[in-house]
């Protein structure tokens, strides 16, 4: 790795009936260190079909982070994309390749935060939001299956999500888009230089994964890390965003 310059980001645009013990189990492995898609590259386009599982999280209708169907009434999300907000201004759009039309609207009607959310360090940055009426499935809104193991090393995962396509970019892309991304070993991501002294650092609660010239931003926050049709993660911090200095 080549030494990281900048300071952290995270992916979102602002800083109940489910076990929490399985989601907590998930957490041993969901928040992912992401760089952006490199501003010299244009990343891949790509259709809800891929991943009909993927929703747009948003405030008053507009865009602010992604999320994962778990089932038809519970999205999975980042704390960090619903900490600021009232559950009043939520709702999430599913079964589009757009986030700002199509596909089905639905208000949320309640949002259960992981307790053990650290604001600073982002540990634990899950968030369940329960659906105010069932989604309808089909061919582009189905759930995923929670992964029952931590990814391999070197294993290959799909990240998805509207986010910015370049660094420092508050407009978020209108089209779905998705990046290749290998799993990366925590501890050489946190002795590599990656980081910068007093940055914070990949946990055991956390996975490092990077994308060859093409990664997640802001705004992709929330979103899935999907390996063999499981979810593996929900995309949550980086290092800057769409700099070559960072692999």
């Amino acid at each position: 790795y080549k030494k990281c310059l900048g300071k952290v980001h995270h992916n979102s645009d602002h800083n109940m009936i489910v076990n929490w013990g399985l989601i907590i189990s998930l957490q041993l492995f969901s928040a992912i260190r992401m760089d952006a898609f490199r501003a010299n590259r244009q990343h891949s386009t790509n259709s809800i079909m891929k991943a009909p599982w993927q929703v747009s999280v948003q405030v008053q209708g507009s865009h602010i982070c992604g999320g994962s169907i778990l089932s038809p009434s519970i999205i999975l999300t980042a704390a960090q994309c619903t900490k600021l907000f009232d559950v009043e201004e939520l709702q999430i759009r599913a079964g589009s390749s757009y986030w700002d039309r199509g596909g089905q609207v639905v208000r949320i009607k309640k949002v259960r935060e992981n307790l053990s959310y650290k604001v600073h360090t982002y540990e634990n940055d899950l968030s369940l939001l329960i659906l105010s009426k069932n989604l309808t499935f089909g061919p582009t809104v189905k759930s995923i299956k929670l992964t029952t193991k931590v990814p391999n090393v070197n294993a290959r995962a799909l990240a998805s999500g509207w986010g910015s396509a370049i660094a420092d970019r508050s407009k978020h892309s209108r089209k779905l888009h998705d990046a290749n991304m290998r799993i990366v070993d925590r501890n050489i991501c946190n002795e590599s230089g990656f980081f910068d002294d007093g940055q914070i650092r990949a946990t055991i609660s956390m996975v490092c994964a990077i994308g060859n010239n093409e990664n997640a931003c802001q705004g992709d926050s929330g979103g899935p890390l999907v390996e063999n049709g499981n979810l593996v993660g929900v995309l949550s911090w980086g290092i800057e965003c769409a700099t070559k200095e960072h692999p």
